[in-house]
């Protein structure tokens, strides 16, 4: 795995990404139905990267890139909240041609150092369908446990869906 990593970079997006992410996000439509909606469409992606800019504190987004600058997947923390919590919602995605052979667990060990060393969090929760097997996989073999089921939690494609709650706190973290 760690030779796997260090042929994966991770950079928050720019606007000048967007032809190549549109084009990574629409040809993944099949993988990441039901589970997510990602930008597919250049008013979406600009949405987007104004969420996610740099000067943004309550939202980060990483893009995964291989060694030839495609992109492999795509991280998200969302609604930061600082004080006495330290804490942040993670959200994932894989790009077609990706999917299934590791490249996944090595970004999220980028993601996790990164939210814990340089963003100072204490706390990642990850909210995932009950049926996504391969991100709660994910999740657990990276050190999140499982904490709860939601009913009826997000709304995702237009519909409210169940999601099961896998954490990981800065401590679990660095003992693995």
């Amino acid at each position: 795995m760690s030779e796997l990593i260090s042929f994966l970079t991770l950079r928050e997006p720019i606007i000048q990404d967007k032809t190549l992410f549109l084009e990574a996000m629409n040809q993944s439509q099949s993988l990441h139905h039901p589970w997510v909606s990602a930008p597919k469409a250049s008013e979406e992606f600009e949405s987007y990267i104004q969420k996610y800019s740099a000067d943004q504190d309550q939202n980060k987004s990483f893009l995964l890139l291989d060694s030839s600058g495609n992109i492999a997947g795509v991280f998200n923390i969302n609604e930061i909240v600082r004080g006495g919590f330290q804490s942040g919602y993670l959200g994932f995605y894989s790009v077609e041609g990706f999917s299934g052979k590791g490249v996944m667990s090595a970004g999220l060990k980028l993601v996790l150092k990164k939210a814990f060393e340089e963003l100072g969090l204490h706390r990642l929760e990850a909210n995932i369908q009950p049926d996504n097997f391969r991100s709660i996989n994910l999740v657990k073999n990276n050190g999140f446990k499982k904490e709860g089921f939601s009913p009826r939690y997000l709304k995702i494609n237009g519909e409210w869906r169940d999601h099961e709650r896998w954490a990981i706190i800065y401590e679990d973290f660095f003992s693995l």
